[in-house]
């Protein structure tokens, strides 16, 4: 009954069933839209433990992307040998340079691309932050010049 429906040769024959695979970002994804903005994951809640997230910001081919973190904080707990930098730790991460920013280091800072295309890292570790009294997140808005 459903045999003209099904795509993929002998993959429905049989079966009944119909599947359509897509990907999707669950936290993160790619901002192609100038004027966005990209928070943590349930912001202005607090993020999820253990949650690892890729923002991937495009700009048109001669553009450059100036990212402004009107609200960043991120929570400081840390398990294992800590230090500045290292252990497991709650991070923001520019993948282009490399520089990590943690707790309150992007809080009202700018930081502005070389090339159109810029992509961003954050990880939280698996301290829980869920149901703390204080805040934690971060709100960022960017744009194209």
């Amino acid at each position: 009954k459903n045999k003209e429906k099904c795509l993929e040769e002998g993959g429905c024959e049989g079966t009944k069933v119909q599947m359509r695979l897509t990907a999707e970002y669950v936290c993160g994804g790619k901002f192609d839209v100038d004027n966005g903005v990209i928070t943590s994951p349930l912001y202005p809640s607090n993020y999820i433990n253990s949650e690892a997230c890729i923002y991937d910001i495009v700009a048109p081919k001669k553009k450059r992307i100036a990212l402004t973190c009107e609200y960043f904080n991120l929570s400081t707990k840390c398990i294992g040998h800590c230090g500045e930098h290292n252990g497991d730790k709650t991070y923001f991460q520019d993948i282009t340079t490399f520089e990590r920013y943690e707790g309150k280091d992007l809080e009202g800072k700018t930081i502005k691309s070389k090339k159109n295309h810029h992509t961003f890292y954050f990880l939280s570790n698996s301290k829980d932050v869920e149901d703390d009294h204080r805040q934690y997140g971060f709100s960022c808005s960017y744009h194209f010049f």
